[in-house]
């Protein structure tokens, strides 16, 4: 054989394979993105009603609280261990599908529990074990995609979505199949979707994965989020240390309503309503994030900051007063949107205010403030429930109030 046709060969050969690498690659984000959408339909489906679980086997609104307060603590605690090996095996899959299967099994263990307790212990141990997913789903995704962010927010996109479907499917499941039945097919799904994930085709990667830690979302299973502490002190500092402690403030205000709002609903409206009015919320904002973050773009985050802690206060005063059905769910709706507000204006404050060789861990240390928000508001929940739940709402005005007034002094 000539030189040139070993070269012509050659060159056949290194497309053949790019092309190959290619049609891998997108199975794989085919794959993945079903899978997650499956594994978040059974979030949507399971999540709501686990306050109203424990309430009904016993639980006062304490130990509703500490469902939240438990989870996310375990979580934090192991995700950490769980991204080292992921990082050393270079086996994304198989801890994702052993967080999935490991939530399933859970889910379906809390169907035959008993006792408040129970339902507490196994809620712990499902939030060390199912930390496995986050650490190795996000390195995955950053490997399937040169976009790196497009990657992160199509998934986004996709996860909300399933997560949107399972709130629906839930409340309307809910009347035939009663909260056992509900935590059973969430826990098939998660196994469903932990078997999908071992269909990926995975090579080694030489990069390591950021280390995550867990940030909580309103109402729904945690998110990842980037920390690093380089530049804790740093950031800390002046403005933006104020823009974190009002955030702090913020999260736990949340934490107080949405570890208990759920047991708030059932009690109002009936279990059905339970999935649906999350799934309303969830749909508020997933339509409204673009457009909000757009005019955030245009007028500034600060703004829109402070709209959005006015926005939590007239959401909490929803919660509290409006026992009619169809204005709890203008209220749902009205809900959805401050989320998805804080979220994009929090978030572009921080990242326009530091240097790009920090954002990443500015970015983190906002998402941790919301996670510590949440470990402490649950707490206040659950004491102050056990009395009202419309003295739990109300007092959220405090932060909130609080928060408002140190935003107003914020750089814009």
């Amino acid at each position: 054989m000539s030189r040139r046709e070993l070269v012509v060969t050659q060159g056949r050969r290194e497309k053949a394979g790019k092309i190959r690498r290619i049609r891998i690659k997108r199975r794989n984000v085919v794959l993945l993105a079903v899978s997650m959408f499956i594994a978040n339909a059974a979030f949507g489906m399971a999540f709501p009603y686990l306050s109203v679980y424990m309430k009904l086997l016993g639980g006062g609104m304490l130990m509703v609280g500490l469902l939240s307060v438990a989870f996310n603590l375990t979580s934090t605690v192991f995700q950490y261990p769980f991204g080292y090996l992921s990082d050393r095996t270079r086996n994304r899959k198989a801890f994702i599908s052993f967080g999935l299967f490991s939530t399933g099994t859970f889910y379906a263990l809390m169907a035959v529990v008993s006792t408040p307790l129970a339902l507490l212990t196994l809620r712990t141990f499902q939030g060390a074990l199912g930390s496995a997913i986050m650490p190795a789903h996000s390195a995955l995704i950053a490997e399937l995609s040169t976009r790196v962010g497009s990657a992160y927010g199509l998934f986004g996109s996709i996860e909300n979505a399933g997560y949107m479907l399972g709130n629906f499917i839930g409340g309307f499941l809910i009347k035939y199949v009663g909260i056992r039945g509900i935590f059973l097919i969430a826990g098939a799904l998660l196994v469903l979707s932990s078997a999908i994930v071992l269909l990926l085709r995975e090579r080694p990667r030489p990069k390591r994965a950021p280390r995550k830690l867990i940030l909580v979302q309103e109402g729904r299973e945690s998110e990842r989020a980037t920390f690093q502490g380089a530049a804790f002190k740093r950031l800390m500092r002046g403005h933006l240390g104020l823009f974190y402690f009002t955030v702090l403030l913020v999260m736990i205000a949340s934490g107080q309503v949405y570890s208990v709002v759920s047991v708030y609903f059932e009690e109002v409206f009936g279990s059905e309503w339970v999935g649906i009015l999350f799934g309303i919320d969830s749909l508020a904002a997933a339509v409204s994030g673009y457009y909000l973050g757009k005019l955030i773009d245009r007028y500034g985050a600060k703004k829109f900051y402070l709209l959005a802690i006015a926005g939590y206060a007239i959401a909490f005063l929803g919660y509290a007063f409006a026992k009619n059905l169809y204005l709890m769910i203008v209220v749902a709706l009205f809900s959805g949107v401050k989320w998805s507000l804080t979220l994009n204006a929090s978030s572009t404050y921080v990242a326009t205010k530091v240097r790009a060789t920090e954002r990443g861990q500015a970015m983190g240390l906002l998402n941790a403030m919301m996670s510590l928000g949440w470990v402490v508001g649950p707490l206040l929940g659950g004491y102050l429930s056990a009395i009202s739940f419309e003295l739990n709402f109300m007092s959220t005005l405090v932060p909130l109030g609080v928060a408002f007034l140190f935003a107003l002094r914020l750089p814009e």
